[in-house]
């Protein structure tokens, strides 16, 4: 029986190489699952650009923004799973969206292959200067001497800084009044204008550097390295706020092989690796991370489990 096996496991070896080595045959396409523009955006056009010259092969991006990522979510879960249809998005739209949308219309962990992890996505907690707060505990002071006065904004019912918004005043038994917006540049435009008192967002440290905003906390294991004399809430002792961190990833349709999952993610890991990469993606205020596929499984398994935890806790609705 084990004689009869060993041939077996070789063809089998065998026919994974030359997988991998055939792969890709014909242009890959990245679709993105926000406009042009974008953070997601950039970092999958710097990507694909070095994925491109290091497989041979054009690598396009298709942007099909729209219904917080469903649209190109869905797209790529129905595209063939051959590796050369892959999805790039915000982790919100498989870990936070099945919890706060009516109905999805693909199973976040079935229907799709982890690639890789492109960026870390830690928010900040942001406050207008005319609070006059210089810290979370100014913040929550003043919250609670005027309860329900105090207003944050947020990219919309259901989003990060919603769920953010919602967990900080059950943490620090607070009633800050939410906001929403739809998206995120005019949630920051009525932040600069003081027409809201407060969010949480990654990508504003130009406007803390330049003195428009105060950066109080930031969500996440450990310091921004845009904001690094930031506390972390877990730092400030309320460690359940790092729960609703983010990512952007890297995914392919389910049943996509291992062999080129594997080639796709060395590419992508290489080229997020290089010092002029990991560079751009802190300055647009994230953090640079890398992960095998088996990683960010883990992790995409582990943080749709958190936000369904989350969205009981804080008994967030979308209508």
């Amino acid at each position: 029986m084990i004689r009869q096996l060993i041939p077996a496991l070789a063809l089998s070896a065998c026919a994974t190489g030359a997988l991998a080595q055939a792969f890709p045959n014909k242009p890959i396409t990245i679709v993105v699952s926000v406009p042009a523009g974008g953070t997601i955006d950039a970092i999958a056009r710097m990507v694909a650009k070095d994925m491109g010259e290091a497989l041979g092969q054009p690598v396009v991006i298709d942007n099909r923004a729209g219904a917080n990522g469903n649209i190109a979510a869905d797209f790529v879960r129905r595209s063939p799973a051959d590796g050369h249809t892959l999805l790039m998005l915000a982790s919100s739209t498989l870990t936070l969206g099945p919890y706060v949308m009516d109905k999805v219309p693909f199973d976040p962990i079935k229907d799709y292959t982890p690639v890789a992890m492109t960026a870390g996505l830690n928010m900040a907690l942001l406050a207008h200067p005319k609070l006059g707060v210089s810290d979370v505990k100014g913040l929550v002071a003043a919250m609670k001497a005027s309860p329900g006065k105090l207003n944050y904004s947020s990219t919309g019912n259901g989003s990060f800084p919603h769920v953010a918004g919602a967990l900080l005043n059950l943490e620090t038994n607070t009633t800050a009044t939410h906001v929403p917006y739809k998206g995120l540049a005019p949630s920051i435009q009525d932040l600069l204008a003081g027409v809201v008192d407060f969010t949480f967002d990654s990508g504003s440290a130009i406007h803390v550097k330049g003195g428009k905003l105060k950066a109080l906390a930031v969500i996440g294991p450990k310091r921004a390295a845009a904001l690094p004399d930031v506390p972390t809430f877990r730092e400030l002792g309320l460690p359940e706020l790092e729960k609703v961190s983010g990512w952007h990833g890297v995914f392919a349709p389910a049943g996509t092989p291992a062999a080129v999952v594997n080639r796709l993610n060395a590419e992508i890991n290489k080229s997020l690796k290089k010092p002029e990469s990991i560079e751009r993606v802190q300055a647009m205020g994230f953090e640079s991370v890398t992960t095998t596929p088996a990683e960010l499984g883990t992790v995409l398994q582990r943080d749709h489990k958190t936000f369904g935890e989350l969205i009981t806790k804080t008994r967030i609705s979308v209508n």
